[in-house]
């Protein structure tokens, strides 16, 4: 092929290209054709003439399709021209990443989009759900999924890579602590730290985790995660404790034997040791239990 026959069919193409019109929505619908064909402007706007074509492709309308399409509607009209409707594309910007990603972000994080997604996408609202974060690698970067939301029902996925870094307060342990022991000062400080934006929760008060246990072991210089904070055993399986039943002004109370562990405010079985029936209370301040009404007889 000569370089000046190429030439010829490369401004073709671009000609071809040009007439295009760019569409928006979903569907293409009257009023679209009547832009680029002034003989369809009596089309209803609403009229559904067909779908829109996906990113990066095009809808040609045919002379034949469109001649039917004006004698349905009662159009009258000299042999059409073909059409050729397309989604306009884009590139993304880091700064509307960002803003899309910060929106959903605690305030006062770092964010640095490091990476965008090299795909080109149609105009729409850009949305990093936080769901979509992806744990950091070793560099610190993580990999976000997001999308763009278009053409009203439709949506293209994206993705960014980012360091995110945040400021926090936190509870952290002078020394090595073990499962199942209760904190006291003495083994915790305060701490301002930064580092990745994580989804546990960190305690933030010394005071808020004095006298609960931990349910696994905590390494000394760790965080401690609220998750992993519980009330200590109020009642242990076995122990005899004080029952108190209450009826109106009356009170009753005896001794009973605890059949499971039990924390300040859950329901224990207890059994009376001088009937042997079983019965359920609410455990309450200092390993006291109250019945729970309605339960069954002692």
């Amino acid at each position: 092929m000569t370089g000046k026959v190429f030439s010829v069919l490369f401004l073709i193409s671009l000609a071809c290209a040009a007439e295009c019109m760019p569409v928006t929505g979903d569907r293409i619908l009257g009023r679209d054709l009547a832009l680029v064909e002034p003989a369809l402007a009596g089309l209803p706007s609403t009229f559904v003439v067909g779908f829109a074509p996906s990113p990066g492709e095009k809808r040609t309308l045919a002379t034949a399709e469109l001649s039917r399409i004006a004698r349905t509607n009662g159009i009258h009209a000299d042999e059409l021209p073909e059409v050729c409707f397309e989604l306009p594309l884009r590139r993304l910007e880091s700064t509307e990443v960002a803003a899309a990603m910060l929106r959903g972000l605690p305030a006062g994080v770092h964010l640095e989009v490091v990476e965008l997604s090299k795909v080109d996408v149609p105009p729409g609202d850009v949305e990093f759900p936080v769901a979509g974060l992806e744990p950091a690698d070793a560099a610190g970067n993580r990999m976000w999924r997001g999308l763009v939301r278009y053409a009203n029902t439709r949506k293209q996925p994206v993705w960014a890579r980012v360091k995110v870094l945040e400021e926090y307060v936190a509870v952290v342990a002078v020394k090595d602590l073990a499962a199942g022991a209760a904190l006291d000062a003495d083994g915790l400080r305060i701490e301002k730290r930064t580092g990745p934006l994580t989804r546990e929760q960190v305690a933030k008060r010394i005071e808020d985790v004095q006298g609960q246990v931990l349910k696994r072991p905590v390494k000394a210089g760790a965080a401690i995660p609220v998750s992993l904070l519980t009330l200590p055993l109020a009642v242990k399986r076995g122990e005899t404790v004080r029952v108190e039943v209450a009826s109106g002004w009356a009170r009753l109370h005896f001794e009973a034997v605890a059949e499971s562990d039990a924390r300040e405010g859950d329901l224990i079985a207890l059994r009376n040791p001088v009937s042997g029936k079983m019965f359920r209370a609410k455990v309450g301040a200092n390993g006291r239990v109250r019945v729970v009404l309605g339960g069954s007889a002692l």
